[in-house]
């Protein structure tokens, strides 16, 4: 299990940003969704399922320091126990923002109306699972 944080508020502006992309799309490809990926360095980051955030938007996770909050490198062995010796970008999972029983554009917002400052994923067992935070959260090793 592992667990990465990013800033709330550009969470908010990539998922304001993958709803806005569907609208274009003509047909829409998929519902929007957040998609945890690494890169070719096997380096995390967040964007959308979109084509149009996926270049565009890349999230890197964050921790806090005495500087305040401070891009962190996370990479994909870190957060999944399983290392590759020649990694090529991948995707790790996708967070669709509306579902039947949960609505992350919701807690998001709910995150941002309450002053949280992160939006956390932890990954388990192959499933990414999100959540806002208050803040100084620290990430096992």
């Amino acid at each position: 299990m592992g667990r990465v944080m990013l800033l709330l508020d550009e969470v908010e502006q990539l998922a304001d940003a993958c709803v806005r992309a569907q609208r274009r799309e003509a047909p829409p490809a998929a519902p929007p969704a957040l998609r945890l990926s690494h890169d070719e360095f096997s380096r995390i980051y967040l964007t959308g399922n979109s084509i149009h955030t996926e270049e565009q938007h890349r999230l890197r996770p964050v921790t806090y320091s005495l500087l305040g909050w401070q891009d962190t490198p996370v990479l994909a062995g870190e957060l999944t126990g399983e290392h590759h010796r020649r990694p090529r970008p991948g995707r790790l999972g996708d967070i669709p923002l509306h579902q039947p029983d949960r609505d992350l554009l919701h807690l998001i917002q709910c995150g941002v109306d309450a002053g949280w400052h992160t939006f956390v994923i932890d990954y388990v067992d192959d499933t990414v699972i999100p959540g806002v935070g208050r803040g100084r959260f620290h990430t096992p090793h």
